[in-house]
């Protein structure tokens, strides 16, 4: 990490060239344009006719997971995160909370943070007061599909009065931060936080695909890092509870997302009844997914879609990665491992990687 800085704009420079503190940036387009991103998912992955989409060789449907995160969603998703058997989000706060003093010290000075589908930015604070307190100045830019959520985390972070850490939101998706971020003329040191077990959670080759994906097209100095979150619980029973809460908070979180993908198709192709709901734990490697089977014939003209009863769609794929698998997606998609941090109470882990192939930067 004492690799050659790029060219830099100093704090003065780069502040007149940003809105103030606190700023929802909207780079995609408005709601028009998150509504056709969402579209252009559920039609390659759900709503598929002649192209399949077979992310490991077989015909698979699958509600992207964007479409869980409208304002309902994410009010059902503030229950979740405090259910005693759901780990995450905590063991990921207390990982950062023990390990944010080491972290921050790694942080580039005058970097640009970006926080890859963010959700609750309460996540991210222990690394933000850590960079305070060292009166380090960096530039923190939350991304994420729910304008609603960034202003509330704006508001939040706000109230803390940093001097040192100025926030910003980014609304829409990571290519549309992305294409923001190549397109200004700043080139200092780029941060990228993937928290909440995003990027490495896939299929591994398509997760190698895309790490390695964002690695060429993010990555501009030897000085660039990310910092990767993945969940690496194997104890079935704890992964089983995390997902099953006797309250069913989880399957109306799941559900309400297919309700959202009729608002977002303008037809209302999904309805509860029409529908049985479970969850399936499979091994090698382990991972936990929702899923939901028609009981009757599923027929909407209007989306060219027929469905027939006991047609099964998947929701939420949650693979839990060994450090020695992540490693290897690593390797495989061009990153080296600076760092890894173990949450004191939770299989969660922390990585810190660069590129290693400095040569196509």
């Amino acid at each position: 990490m004492d690799n050659k800085q790029p060219p830099q704009y100093d704090i003065k420079d780069l502040n007149s060239l940003l809105p103030i503190s606190g700023t929802v940036i909207n780079v995609c387009g408005g709601d028009e344009g998150i509504s056709e991103t969402l579209k252009s998912m559920l039609y390659k992955k759900l709503l598929w006719t002649d192209e399949e989409y077979c992310p490991i060789g077989v015909p698979q449907r699958l509600l992207p997971s964007p479409l869980l995160s409208d304002e309902n969603g994410l009010e059902i998703w503030r229950t979740i995160v405090k259910l005693p058997t759901y780990y995450q989000m905590s063991a990921e706060i207390e990982l950062l909370e023990e390990r944010g003093n080491e972290l921050s010290r790694l942080v580039p000075p005058n970097a640009i943070m970006m926080d890859l589908g963010c959700g609750d930015v309460r996540k991210i604070k222990p690394l933000l007061d850590e960079l305070e307190s060292l009166n380090k100045d960096v530039w923190y830019f939350a991304l994420d599909l729910s304008r609603e959520s960034l202003e509330r985390g704006m508001r939040m972070l706000l109230s803390l009065k940093y001097k040192h850490v100025r926030c910003y939101g980014l609304w829409g998706t990571f290519d549309d931060g992305l294409t923001w971020l190549n397109n200004q003329p700043f080139e200092n040191s780029r941060f990228f936080m993937s928290l909440g077990s995003i990027f490495g959670n896939d299929h591994f080759s398509d997760a190698v695909n895309q790490l390695s994906t964002w690695r060429r097209q993010a990555f501009r100095s030897e000085t660039d890092a990310m910092l990767l979150t993945m969940d690496a619980t194997h104890d079935v029973v704890t992964l089983w509870e995390s997902y099953h809460d006797l309250p069913g908070h989880f399957e109306q979180f799941i559900r309400n997302g297919y309700r959202h993908s009729n608002r977002v198709l303008g037809h209302e192709w999904y309805r509860d009844e029409d529908w049985e709901f479970r969850g399936v734990v499979q091994d090698e490697p382990l991972m936990h997914r929702f899923v939901i089977q028609s009981n009757k014939p599923i027929d909407c003209p209007p989306l060219r879609l027929h469905l027939p009863t006991g047609t099964e769609i998947d929701c939420y794929e949650a693979f839990k990665y060994s450090p020695d698998m992540m490693r290897r997606e690593f390797a495989e998609s061009g990153f080296a491992e600076i760092e890894c941090w173990k949450a004191p109470r939770a299989q969660i882990y922390q990585y810190l990687l660069v590129s290693t192939r400095a040569q196509e930067l």
